[in-house]
């Protein structure tokens, strides 16, 4: 009996994290979802770039941004070069007054030189933006046009991923639907590192290593009373990891941070003391537990008396086969209806079982530097 229990809870609390809060979450914004009413607004932005030896690219990104349909005294860029080693701070320094360039040494990581950034803004609102991406035509605009409703304190873009070996597909789409409703009741704690803006009055500096910059300020947002919103029409565009492997190498370095940021910020375990602690935990901490709670379900299922269980066994390990295929043959489960989105499952589940060894190891400055 004690089987069977542990069996139904697991699969129920996987069932909740992946569909269950979705929906509650899509129906709930259906029926009493907000949505703040941009204006044609261009306030004065300031946008911070953390890079580390990005010679390659780091020109081309600042005159992307300073290609937005923005006028041209209301922006500013600041790289700030993390201990580069090659020629980024040279690069970097375009014939631009409204271009500055930090050259902090040594290296000390992404959340230190976004503090870095931060403290030297000349203007009222903070732009986030990555070396690797670009903008598309009229996210700046779209991205700050939010924050003309005084209850915005930040605003997500979206990330739009190209094709490639880990291209998220289904799964991404998933969570950007999510992310969306969320916003829509004020609960989007998370936003894109890609696009994301605040009001600098509501930047909080992070402490050294912190993975997560783009979780730690919209959570820092929410205590301060106000809400993040996402700007869908605000798009960056990445490309696909190159390799799954390195697809996987980011999940990880994702869900290990938020172990971190629990350590960080022990508030988000308080239902009390954080403003949106059923989101929280629904969509975040649930995930850190869905790879146990999947092994618990494999276990019990085979310690559970035999008919049905013991084909439920044999129909999870199938299950996992199949994804396992799927994850290493991608190409492959490209012909097959729903089976690269089980690979996804199998990859994101082995990355999140992973995340907290990864977490406890305390190295956080190498779940930020480039593989």
């Amino acid at each position: 009996m004690t089987a069977i229990v542990v069996f139904w809870s697991c699969l129920a609390l996987v069932v909740y994290a992946y569909a269950g809060y979705p929906v509650m979450v899509a129906l709930l914004a259906r029926a009493r979802g907000r949505t703040p009413a941009p204006q044609d607004v261009a306030p004065p932005v300031s946008v911070l770039v953390a890079a580390c030896n990005e010679e390659a690219r780091i020109a081309a990104r600042v005159r992307d941004i300073l290609a937005q349909d923005y006028p041209g005294d209301c922006i500013e860029v600041i790289v700030a070069s993390d201990g580069s080693t090659d020629g980024t701070v040279h690069a970097a320094q375009l014939d631009d007054p409204r271009v500055r360039v930090l050259d902090l040494q040594p290296n000390g990581g992404k959340a230190v030189a976004l503090n870095a950034a931060a403290a030297a803004a000349r203007h009222g609102v903070l732009v986030f933006a990555d070396a690797r991406q670009r903008f598309a035509p009229g996210a700046l605009r779209a991205l700050v046009a939010p924050m003309a409703d005084p209850r915005v304190g930040g605003v997500s873009g979206e990330l739009v991923i190209g094709e490639g070996a880990g291209n998220p597909g289904l799964y991404w789409k998933m969570e950007t639907r999510l992310r969306s409703d969320e916003a829509r009741l004020g609960w989007l704690h998370g936003a894109s590192g890609a696009i994301h803006a605040v009001r600098r009055a509501l930047y909080v500096p992070m402490p050294p290593g912190t993975v997560l910059d783009d979780m730690w300020t919209p959570l820092q947002t929410l205590r301060a009373g106000q809400y993040t919103w996402m700007a869908r029409d605000a798009v960056a565009i990445d490309s696909a990891s190159a390799t799954l492997g390195e697809e996987f190498r980011r999940k990880l370095r994702t869900l290990a941070g938020n172990w971190q940021l629990i350590a960080r910020l022990p508030w988000l375990l308080h239902p009390a003391r954080n403003p949106v602690f059923l989101a929280w935990v629904s969509h975040k901490l649930l995930r850190l537990l869905v790879p146990w709670a999947l092994l618990l379900a494999l276990l019990a299922s085979a310690l559970a008396p035999p008919l049905p269980y013991r084909l439920l066994f044999a129909l999870q390990l199938a299950a996992y086969a199949l994804a396992a295929l799927a994850w290493m043959k991608p190409a492959l489960a490209r012909q097959v209806p729903l089976l690269p989105a089980a690979g996804t499952f199998l990859m994101l589940n082995s990355a999140a079982l992973l995340s907290l060894p990864a977490s406890l190891a305390g190295n956080s400055q190498r779940l930020w530097k480039k593989h």
